[in-house]
């Protein structure tokens, strides 16, 4: 039977997180993978790093990857993939390849939006865009926002991160009985670091702060013709109709935009399956133009 923990802790050891300085900001990160490989830079959902792991366990030997936490002192996204880009530029990395996930996947479109230049190529999986239904639904809580940060404040680490992983059945109950149980080791995994807790406030802070981020147009993105790829899970906790806006996004684009089985987090507990039947063959393609 699978482990995630077990898992983690063997990538924690072959992989430490390193600290770095950057415009006086002091960001977790960890790097490795093939030398002089193209990179592939991570973007995680509600700052759960430790989503990918079987993605850089499986890509080390072809490609170097970079995961990191995302800067604490901001919740603008601008400022975010400022600092995110400050990050690669201390480490002289100058060409990417985007790999995004949930909300991750949202940043990854803004980062590719806002630095052309550095941008190799992007998938995203289990996302939206700006212009969607979720994210327009947040502008009805500006009220209950901060009374819900406030709370979660208050509370003790322990009953937050108990609480997450009360509600991880939630999204996994489209899986296999096998591909449940590994994923309830993930979300034990994440909770086992109380400093998730603040991890997660500032996710959430910076979700609803891309109520007022401009939407995305196809213009955006032409640089990147025939070099996206958009992983639509069937059963995703997004609405078909918010799904469908991040297709039309990128139809027109020669865009791989392709429905795969599974649910918001099919993209760590199918990992291998991502990987082996869609990821690989697109990161070969585009390495290869």
């Amino acid at each position: 039977m699978r482990d995630f923990k077990a898992e983690y802790r063997d990538f924690l050891q072959q992989y430490p997180f390193q600290t770095i300085d950057v415009n006086g900001i002091k960001i977790r990160y960890q790097y490795g993978g093939k030398e002089g490989a193209p990179v592939i830079v991570f973007f995680h959902g509600l700052e759960m790093h430790e989503m990918w792991m079987p993605y850089a366990l499986h890509l080390k030997e072809n490609y170097r990857f970079l995961n990191y936490e995302y800067p604490q002192n901001t919740i603008a996204a601008d400022e975010q993939i400022d600092i995110i880009k400050a990050l690669l530029k201390k480490l002289g990395i100058d060409q990417v390849i985007l790999l995004g996930a949930s909300d991750g996947g949202v940043y990854a479109q803004i980062f590719a939006k806002r630095f052309p230049e550095m941008v190799k190529g992007m998938c995203i999986t289990t996302t939206l865009t700006i212009d969607s239904d979720y994210i327009r639904d947040i502008q009805k809580e500006r009220i209950i926002e901060p009374i819900y940060v406030g709370i979660l404040k208050l509370l003790p680490a322990k009953m937050v991160l108990n609480a997450l992983i009360k509600k991880s059945p939630k999204f996994l109950e489209c899986e296999s009985p096998e591909n449940q149980e590994y994923g309830r080791t993930f979300y034990e995994q994440v909770a086992m670091d109380l400093g998730y807790k603040q991890r997660f406030i500032h996710s959430f802070q910076c979700v609803y702060m891309l109520k007022d981020y401009p939407y995305f147009k196809k213009k955006d993105f032409e640089y990147m013709r025939g070099r996206i790829q958009v992983l639509i899970p069937d059963n995703d906790i997004f609405k078909k109709e918010d799904q469908q806006i991040l297709e039309a996004l990128f139809t027109g684009l020669d865009a791989d935009i392709i429905h795969v089985p599974g649910g918001h987090v099919g993209m760590i507990v199918q990992a291998e399956d991502y990987l082996e039947n869609y990821i690989d063959k697109f990161l070969e393609r585009i390495i290869s133009k």
